[in-house]
């Protein structure tokens, strides 16, 4: 529960706002505020990802020697 005004978390049962004076509303004295925890997203692994195009990186260049030497030979 919190002030609408200024945002001070008062006591409860409080019906006016120590910080700024205003008047608490009821459903701010009787409701406390409850936190909800927020879904964490997985953090996505970037080492598989470096590995993957690692890999990748190693083919390509085998592939493109393949290829050169191919062409020097003939």
């Amino acid at each position: 529960m919190k002030c609408e005004k200024c945002g001070y978390t008062p006591n409860p049962g409080d019906q006016i706002c120590i910080n700024c004076g205003a008047k608490l509303s009821i459903s701010s004295t009787l409701i406390p505020e409850v936190d909800i925890p927020k879904e964490e997203k997985p953090k996505k692994d970037k080492k598989h990802l470096i590995l993957i195009f690692t890999i990748l990186g190693i083919i390509i260049s085998i592939i493109v020697i393949f290829i050169i030497i191919k062409y020097l030979v003939l």
